[in-house]
Formats: structure tokens, C-alpha cells, sequence
């Protein structure tokens, strides 16, 4: 059966999530400039074409990176959102389980994080930067409308920002424990957001 695995011959999905991976472990271990496409494919254990038959380009790789981690990342707190009927259980359900994926892994989350900034300074990067940012939020606002539609929520201030402050929030949450490691402080500042949004809900 083992024999039968390794030999299978892996699918082009597949072969992207292993560069992608792959990708991972190389900015972990030498930082974002560390992550060529020659360093990629050997790590993945693959010859360098086949990165480039899975992936235009380290900029198509590097968004692919990001659609990855916010379908992940959107998909847990939502799922944690929609736990509850109201806004202090609820909202802390979907930052503390946005805080358990970070702890779980905070490797990946500091290259990421790295990933994300690097991108921020390169010509064409802002546009991409942006547009990670508005997936973040347009996501959280869907999820915020369909959950305050079933449990009859409005809010005092426009969804769309109230879904901005939540993301905002989250990643402010999440970058700091990477900082400092403090559990107490991350769970302290999950309860004061929690009732922040908690403010801004009218029933």
C-alpha cells in the first residue's frame, strides 16, 4: 500500500501545495529573499521546470500563498462565528479560533507576516497587498451579514466597517502574540474587543 502511494503519480493541485509548502519552510528557515524558485523546487524535491509548470511565476505562487491562508483562516472563524447567536460569544469564537491557528503554527504565520510586508515594499506589491487585505474583509462581511441576518443583529455602524474593525482587530490580536508569546495578553485582548463589537450590536 505504501509502495502503491509513493509511486501514484501526484496531481498538478498536489504539486502545488507541496511548492507551496515547500515555499513555507524555506522563508522559515532564511527569510522571504531566501525563497527563489530553485530553493522552492529543491526543497520540494522536484526539478526546477516543475515549478514552472505549476506556477507562472514566484509572484503567482505568492498569491496562491494567500488565497490558501485566507480560505483556511476565513473558513475557521466563520465556522467559530456561526457557533453562536450572540456578539460577545460569537465574536470571541471566531478571534480565538483565528488565535489557536497562530499558535499552532506561529512559523508559518511569522513568514507570512514577512511575506505579507516584503510584498508591501516591492513596485507591484501594494496592489497585491490591497487586495489580501479586501479579501480579508469582504469575507468577514459576508460572514457578519448572513450570521446577523439569522439571529436578527443590526449594528449601530456600517456593516462594512464593523467588519473592518473585526479584521483589524484579529490580525492586531495575532501580531502581537507572535511578538511576545503572552497567552494572557492575547486572551485579555480578545475579551476588550469582544465587548467593543459587543457595543456596536443592537438586538
Amino acid at each position: 500500500m505504501a509502495a502503491e502511494k509513493t509511486s501514484r503519480r501526484r496531481s498538478a493541485q498536489e504539486r502545488r501545495d507541496d511548492l507551496m509548502d515547500a515555499a513555507i519552510v524555506v522563508m522559515s528557515r532564511g527569510g522571504v529573499a531566501a525563497a527563489t524558485t530553485r530553493a522552492i523546487a529543491e526543497e520540494a524535491g522536484v526539478p526546477q521546470g516543475v515549478f514552472h509548470y505549476c506556477f507562472r511565476s514566484k509572484d503567482d505562487l505568492v498569491t496562491a500563498l494567500f488565497e490558501r491562508e485566507i480560505a483556511r483562516s476565513t473558513a475557521r472563524t466563520g465556522s467559530a462565528l456561526s457557533t453562536f447567536p450572540d456578539v460577545r460569544r460569537g465574536v470571541a469564537a471566531a478571534l480565538e479560533a483565528q488565535l489557536a491557528l497562530v499558535r499552532a503554527d506561529p512559523d508559518y504565520y511569522l513568514a507570512m507576516a514577512e511575506l505579507s510586508l516584503t510584498i508591501a515594499r516591492t513596485p507591484a506589491g501594494p496592489a497585491l497587498a490591497v487586495w489580501e487585505q479586501e479579501q480579508y474583509r469582504t469575507r468577514a462581511q459576508a460572514g457578519l451579514e448572513a450570521w446577523s441576518a439569522e439571529h436578527g443583529l443590526t449594528w449601530s455602524a456600517p456593516l462594512e466597517h464593523v467588519a473592518s474593525f473585526l479584521v483589524a482587530l484579529g490580525a492586531g490580536v495575532t501580531s502581537t502574540w507572535l511578538s511576545d508569546r503572552d497567552d494572557a495578553r492575547a486572551e485579555s485582548a480578545v475579551a476588550v474587543a469582544t465587548q467593543a463589537l459587543d457595543a456596536l450590536a443592537q438586538r
